[in-house]
C-alpha cells in the first residue's frame, strides 16, 4: 500500500511568499529539512533586502510534510519524492513555476532524486538547484555496517546542533539532547526508514547526466553529511559547483547567513530564469497560503 495523501487531516504543505521582486529575478523557493521548518532560512531572507542578487528574486518558502509538525503519516508513503513534485505544482499552480529550488538536508536529496528523472514525468523544468547540506554515496560498498550503525546517533547530534544554532545564545546546551531525542521521536521509524532508503539509492542516481546547473554548499564542519560526499556529488555532475564554508556545520544558512547569501546570489547571478517563466508568470502581493 502506497498511500496518496495522508489521512490525518494535517495540510502536508504551507507555501509562503516571503519577498517580491521586480519581475526581472527569479522565482526561489527554500525547502527546509527533515523535523525542521521554514525558520530555518529566516535569516538568510533578513539579509534580503540589503542584498543585491537576492533583492530581485522572489522568495518562496514551504512547511514540508516532514516538520516537527507536520502529519505524522507522511512517511506511510513510499516515494517521499513525489511530496516534492507536489510541492512545485502547487506554487506553479498559485503563483508561477519555480525557476530555482534551494534545499536543505534530506530535502536536498530530494530535490537531486528529482532532478535525476522524476523531473522527466513531473514536467518541471529547473533553471538551477542549490543542494545544501546533502547526503550522498557514489557507491554502494561506502555503506558498510559500522557506518549504518552509527548514523543514529549522529542524526540526534545534528538534531542537538539545529536546536543550537536555532536558539542561539538564549539556548540551554542541558536541554539540547532532550529535545533532539524528542525530534527523532517525532520523526519515528517510518521517517528514519524514508531517509535511509534515499540515502542507501544514492549510488544509482544518474547524475552524470543532469545538466541542470547545481551549486552545492556544504560546512566544513558538517559531522553527518560530511564535505568529501558533497565533492564526490559534484565531481559526478557535469553542471555542478562546490562552495564550503569554513567553520560551519550542517546548517549553514543559519549558522553563517551572510556567506551562504554570498554564496547563493552568486549563483543566481550566474544562471538566467527561463524567458518563459520570466515573461509569464505573475508578480503577486505578498501572501501566505495556510
Amino acid at each position: 500500500m502506497n498511500p496518496a495523501f495522508p489521512p490525518s487531516g494535517v495540510r502536508p504543505v504551507l507555501l509562503r511568499q516571503r519577498t517580491i521582486s521586480d519581475g526581472a529575478g527569479p522565482r526561489v523557493l527554500l525547502l527546509h529539512g527533515m523535523a525542521d521548518s521554514s525558520t530555518v532560512w529566516e535569516r538568510l531572507i533578513g539579509l534580503a533586502p540589503q542584498h543585491a542578487e537576492l533583492r530581485r528574486a522572489e522568495i518562496h518558502t514551504a512547511e514540508l510534510p516532514w516538520r516537527g509538525t507536520g502529519p505524522p503519516d507522511w512517511a506511510h508513503r513510499l516515494e517521499s519524492v513525489s511530496w516534492l513534485a507536489e510541492t512545485l505544482d502547487e506554487l506553479a499552480d498559485t503563483v508561477g513555476p519555480a525557476d530555482v529550488v534551494v534545499a536543505h538536508s534530506f530535502s536536498a536529496m530530494l530535490l537531486l532524486d528529482l532532478v535525476c528523472g522524476a523531473s522527466a514525468r513531473t514536467g518541471h523544468r529547473l533553471a538551477g538547484v542549490v543542494l545544501v547540506s546533502p547526503f550522498f554515496r557514489p557507491r554502494p560498498e561506502d555503506f558498510d555496517w559500522d557506518t549504518m550503525a552509527a548514523l543514529p546517533e549522529q542524526f540526534v547530534r545534528t538534531m542537538e546542533e539545529g536546536i543550537r544554532v536555532a536558539a542561539g545564545p538564549r539556548s540551554k546546551p542541558e536541554l539540547h539532547r532532550v529535545l533532539a531525542q524528542r525530534l527523532c521521536t517525532t520523526i519515528g521509524p517510518y521517517g528514519w526508514s524514508r531517509f535511509f532508503e534515499l540515502y542507501l539509492r544514492t549510488p544509482w542516481l544518474p547524475t552524470s547526466q543532469v545538466r541542470t546547473p547545481a551549486l552545492v554548499v556544504s560546512g566544513t564542519e558538517d559531522r553527518i553529511a560530511v564535505t568529501g560526499e558533497a565533492q564526490d556529488l559534484v565531481a559526478r555532475m557535469p553542471a555542478a559547483a562546490l562552495h564550503t564554508i569554513e567553520e560551519t556545520g550542517h546548517f549553514p544558512m543559519a549558522e553563517r547567513p551572510a556567506r551562504f547569501a554570498d554564496a547563493l546570489g552568486g549563483f543566481l547571478r550566474r544562471i538566467s530564469a527561463a524567458p518563459e517563466a520570466a515573461g509569464e508568470r505573475p508578480r503577486s502581493t505578498l501572501v501566505e497560503r495556510i
